[in-house]
Formats: C-alpha cells, sequence, structure tokens
C-alpha cells in the first residue's frame, strides 16, 4: 500500500469518526434535554405533593412519598428541608451539594445542574422551594441519574478507539506483511476460478493467446492446430493502400528463430507464453 493511499484511508476515517461524533453530540444533548425537562416536571409535582405534609411536619408521610417516586423513576437521591434548612428527610444516596453555577428554569421557580457523587455517579440535580398559600415553607432537591448518557458515550469512544486500531492493523499488515493480504486475494482467485467452470462449454468461444483467434471451444481445437505456419509478421500495405490480389512478403512462427535481428521478439514470445503457463498453473 503506498502512503498516497494510507493518507486518503485515514482521511476517509476521520470524516467517518467526525460525522459519528457529531451525531453522537446531538443524541447526548437531546438526551440532556428530556432528562432537565423530565427531572423539572417531577420536583414541580413532589414540592405539591409534600406541601401540606411539611407543613405539618409529618415526615413519614413525605419519606413515603419520596420513595414511592424514587422506585418509579431514575431517582437516586430525594430530600426535603424544612424552612430553617433542617433536614426532614431523604431517600437515596448521600446529600446532594448543588454546584455553584446554577441554571434556572423558565419559570425561575426550579433550579438544576450537572455534578456527581462522591462514588464518580454522574448525576442531574434540580432544587425548588416548597410553596404553601404563596409563602416558602421548605426546599426539595432531587436527582437524577446520567448513566444512561455516560453509557453512549463510552460506546462511541470504544467503536472509535476500536476502529482506528483496525485500520491501522490493517494498513500495517498491507504494507509490511504483503503475505496476509495474498491469502484472501488467492482464495477469492480460487472462488472465481470455480465459478468459471459454470459456463456451458459447449457453446463457448476460446480466445488463442497467441494469434487471438476466436474458434469454438473443443478438446482437439489445439492438439490439431499447427502454431508453426502461422503468419506472425506481415508486410504493410503498398503506399496507395490498396491491398487487390497483391500478396505481401510474410514470416512464419516457425521461421522467427533463423532470424538473428528478430531474437529479441522471440524471447517477447517465449516470456509471454512462460506467463500464460504460469496464470492456467495457479
Amino acid at each position: 500500500m503506498r502512503l498516497r493511499h494510507v493518507i486518503i484511508t485515514l482521511v476517509v476515517l476521520g470524516l467517518v469518526l467526525g460525522t459519528a461524533y457529531s451525531i453522537t453530540a446531538v443524541r447526548i444533548d437531546r438526551a440532556k434535554n428530556a432528562v432537565r425537562d423530565s427531572g423539572i416536571e417531577m420536583i414541580r409535582e413532589l414540592s405539591k405533593l409534600v406541601s401540606l405534609p411539611l407543613l405539618d411536619s409529618n415526615a413519614q408521610t413525605i419519606h413515603e412519598m419520596l420513595v414511592y417516586a424514587v422506585k418509579k423513576t431514575d431517582m437516586v437521591h430525594a430530600s426535603v428541608v424544612n424552612h430553617q434548612d433542617e433536614i426532614v428527610t431523604f431517600v437515596g444516596s448521600e446529600q446532594v451539594t448543588p454546584a455553584i453555577d446554577l441554571a434556572v428554569d423558565s419559570g425561575g421557580h426550579v433550579s438544576f445542574w450537572e455534578g456527581e457523587l462522591a462514588d464518580h455517579m454522574k448525576i442531574f440535580g434540580f432544587a425548588s422551594d416548597v410553596i404553601y398559600s404563596n409563602t416558602k415553607i421548605g426546599r426539595i432537591q432531587i436527582a437524577l441519574s446520567a448513566e444512561k448518557l455516560l453509557r453512549v458515550r463510552n460506546q462511541f469512544i470504544i467503536v472509535a478507539v476500536s476502529s482506528c486500531l483496525l485500520v491501522l492493523l490493517l494498513i500495517a499488515a498491507i504494507r509490511y506483511y504483503p503475505w496476509i493480504w495474498a491469502i484472501p486475494v488467492r482464495r477469492m482467485n480460487i472462488y472465481q476460478r470455480d465459478q468459471t467452470l459454470n459456463i456451458a462449454l459447449e457453446s463457448s468461444l476460446v480466445t488463442c493467446p497467441l494469434c487471438g483467434a476466436h474458434k469454438p471451444f473443443s478438446e482437439k481445437l489445439f492438439t490439431r492446430s499447427n502454431f508453426g505456419r502461422l503468419l506472425i509478421i506481415k508486410a504493410s500495405l503498398n503506399k496507395s493502400g490498396a491491398s487487390g490480389s497483391a500478396k505481401r512478403k510474410s514470416m512464419r512462427l516457425s521461421d522467427l528463430a533463423k532470424q538473428d535481428e528478430l531474437s529479441w521478439f522471440k524471447r517477447r514470445i517465449l516470456l509471454r507464453c512462460a506467463e500464460i503457463i504460469k496464470k492456467l498453473a495457479a
């Protein structure tokens, strides 16, 4: 494989991986938006449900609500604090600390961020005030797992790295170990040769590799042929270009060896015959 082919292969691989990366990035962004919208909707509903129990300081009811929500969703953490910032109850993993730079939804009531837990689990965090009769009585916080998004990204990385390694190995094998590439090529030639055996030989024509004559295929064709009498060199026509009945001087194949000045021509014919024999014996 030439250097030009290697460069073209690497450029094509780069374009393919670049396109795949763009598609993967779009998929991840859409999935993030879906998780964000889902988390905002969840925390809004939970803040409404826990408002009355929180007002009555009914921690047991709030805990049951949070347990039910964690079981039915991808929630890995949920906690509720009262108006004095004291934890009323929490479910799931450890307490989630909000990031410094929080984003806020269009209504301005829910803040969200991307972070991770102590065990390095990636999460999407959401926080919202608990309101009762237009009065803030506490705060609720939840966290959704981002492992599905990481799985998509990791799958792309694995595929991209594996593709690069495979292409580099193939290039090295073809460039420095050509005998490896010759094995499938030889098998392909054998398959193609086997396929040609299905030709209807009775109605086929055979082309002589020396004179180019086309004759019906026959087992006795070459045994009856006398190539020594084959006219291999003919003189050109006269200047007027009219052949008519004028005979042109010619030389038979058997007389070629008698002309020393044409010894190079004889060697070329022998080499060509050797090439044909080698191809037929392969």
